[in-house]
């Protein structure tokens, strides 16, 4: 800028001098017109103006080049009838109208072929931020976000209504205590800055619960039988991690429904059993050993695909974190703990046992306390399977038949 500041200074001095040499003896005429040649050529080496405090050059495509981290351009500002009294307005002159917009407010104004336009900036609400990592403890939560760009705070709340959220600044954290162990919450968050919020909250979910701790559930059969309890029913499940294959995930240690964990692998009482499920069906099998509620069967399911989301009786009952193991998480467990029979799945930390199965064409109870089939999502569909000489994963089983439940989540 000092150098800029001074070839202007030299060059303005120039031009004066110029100009009153003409009014001199015809030598400074001579004097006159080398001095002009001069600055002509030296001043406009500097046709180019660069305004910054690096002593950046100007960039190539511009006449003047401004440059700032902390300061903006600042155009002309006047009203409505002072920009319309400019004379003759060149193309593409530009201004800050402060009573041009409708409501009176200011509005950047450019004159392009013959009128006057508005440029109305618009207000841009941030995007909902992304759901981040919470910390689940029993009975509390740490509730995580994201930062979005051009927010300037959130607002978290246990309602999807944003008018009764609490403003969190621009914290991206909530710690929320007292809530009840093992129970699935659902907490909403928005983004706002000066323009509003954005248009939909961000849906947070996690469960009070750490893994390697218990939960109780309180299974209650539907009033229109569209359920999965086949009965009324309040169980406490234990739950276990770090299992080999899938050791970042979080699993209960008996079958959905049972009321207990098995005592042994061969156990074949109903309470360490649980409840049985055709492929892709959430309605739950009650077995007795001689009566099976509900009693309805249906020994035909022609369907493809895979068990759906809506129909996994893992996140209906459990919660939504839940959900049934995929065919990959079984087979990884399967080749991991390097299973070959049915005491290997016993061993382990799942505690899998022979829960027996209910036949495919009429619903009977089959071989419980000699087989075990653990149901998976794919759409072969598969299942783990296992008895005293034998442990697989099997590709393919009857999408009729009934099998129990082994419930995880991540």
């Amino acid at each position: 800028m000092k150098i800029l500041f001074k070839v202007l200074t030299i060059c303005l001095i120039g031009y004066i001098f110029a100009i009153q040499a003409k009014t001199v003896q015809p030598i400074m005429k001579k004097l006159s017109l080398l001095s002009s040649m001069w600055l002509v050529f030296h001043c406009s080496l500097f046709a180019q103006v660069g305004i910054n405090t690096d002593n950046s050059t100007p960039h190539a495509s511009a006449l003047l080049d401004v440059k700032s981290t902390s300061k903006g351009f600042l155009p002309p500002r006047m009203t409505f009838s002072q920009r319309n009294a400019i004379a003759s307005p060149s193309e593409g002159l530009l201004v800050i109208c402060t009573n041009c917009k409708a409501d009176g407010n200011s509005s950047i104004s450019i004159y392009l072929d013959g009128q006057w336009l508005n440029l109305t900036g618009s207000c841009d609400l941030p995007a909902a931020p992304p759901e981040g990592t919470h910390t689940e403890n029993n009975t509390q939560i740490m509730w995580d976000w994201n930062s979005t760009p051009i927010a300037t705070g959130y607002k978290w709340g246990s309602t999807s209504t944003y008018a009764s959220a609490i403003d969190m600044g621009t914290t991206t954290s909530k710690f929320e205590m007292g809530l009840t162990t093992g129970i699935t919450y659902t907490r909403y968050v928005w983004a706002y800055n000066a323009c509003g919020h954005s248009a939909s909250p961000t849906v947070l979910t996690a469960q009070a619960l750490i893994c390697g701790t218990s939960f109780t559930i309180n299974h209650v059969v539907h009033p229109m039988g569209n359920g999965v309890p086949p009965v009324n029913k309040t169980v406490t499940y234990g739950t276990v991690t770090g299992i080999p294959g899938e050791p970042s995930k979080c699993w209960i240690t008996s079958n959905l429904g049972a009321s207990n964990q098995a005592t042994a692998v061969d156990d074949e009482t109903q309470l360490s059993a649980g409840w049985y499920w055709q492929f892709n069906r959430k309605q739950g099998y009650y077995h007795s050993g001689s009566l099976r509620v509900p009693s309805g069967w249906e020994n035909v399911n022609n369907e493809n695909g895979n068990w759906t989301a809506e129909n996994d009786p893992c996140k209906i009952e459990l919660g939504s974190l839940w959900r049934i193991p995929t065919t990959m998480e079984w087979y990884q467990i399967d080749i991991s703990g390097g299973w070959t029979d049915w005491n290997d799945a016993w061993n382990s930390g799942l505690k899998l046992h022979a829960a027996g199965y209910l036949n495919d064409y009429n619903g009977t109870l089959a071989n419980r306390g000699l087989w075990g089939y653990y149901w998976g999502n794919s759409s072969s569909p598969g299942a783990l399977s296992f008895y005293a000489g034998l442990c697989d994963y099997t590709t393919y089983v009857f999408r009729a038949a009934g099998h129990t439940l082994r419930c995880l989540k991540e």
